[in-house]
């Protein structure tokens, strides 16, 4: 496992253009727009984090410790493919520091 601290902008949810066969509905992608962050706080890079459904409930705005794993998906654009999924959201109680941000 490894762990990154990331601090969590927006929530972003989409319909699928994959019908769910159970429902006959789109599925849901749940996304994050995110900034990495390094250990003393500076911006690493920003960008989209993939929400597993499981960790829907646990995402909102905010700093976060978050847990990833490596693994082959067997469906979607990364069919195949070795890719790095969110495992699990830890908030951090102590604010951030704005690094940069004026």
């Amino acid at each position: 496992m490894f762990s990154s601290r990331i601090e969590v902008l927006t929530v972003e949810s989409t319909d699928s253009k994959t019908m769910d066969p159970a429902t006959g509905k789109p599925f849901k992608r749940v996304a994050a727009r995110c900034i990495l962050r390094a250990d003393d706080g500076s911006v690493v890079t920003v960008g989209r984090l993939r929400v597993p459904k499981a960790l829907v409930p646990q995402v909102a705005p905010g700093n976060f410790r978050a847990a990833f794993a490596l693994r082959v998906p067997d469906f979607g654009d990364n069919k195949g493919d070795i890719v790095a999924e969110l495992t699990a959201l830890t908030p951090e109680g102590k604010p951030v520091p704005q690094v940069g941000v004026k």
